[in-house]
């Protein structure tokens, strides 16, 4: 599994438009069929861009919610 923390790809406050534009030239063919978790103290909407951009490449797509108090995963999406 891969993790990608959105805390390392955003900074804090970082608009929508920001965030689609970054992950717009993400290359994501590392994730080619590999299982990926995303986690992150980024809003929801920040969480499903980047799902967004993994859909159809990486084989199974989770999202860790509350990861600082151990996280629960939360699967969104399964080739």
């Amino acid at each position: 599994m891969i993790v990608v923390d959105l805390n390392d790809l955003f900074p804090p406050k970082t608009s929508p438009s920001e965030v689609a534009a970054k992950v717009a030239g993400w290359d994501v063919s590392s994730y080619k069929d590999k299982p990926v978790t995303i986690r992150g103290c980024s809003p929801t909407w920040a969480h499903l861009i980047v799902a967004g951009k993994l859909f159809g490449t990486a084989s199974a797509v989770d999202f860790l919610m509350d990861d600082a108090k151990g996280g629960v995963s939360i699967p969104v999406y399964r080739k």
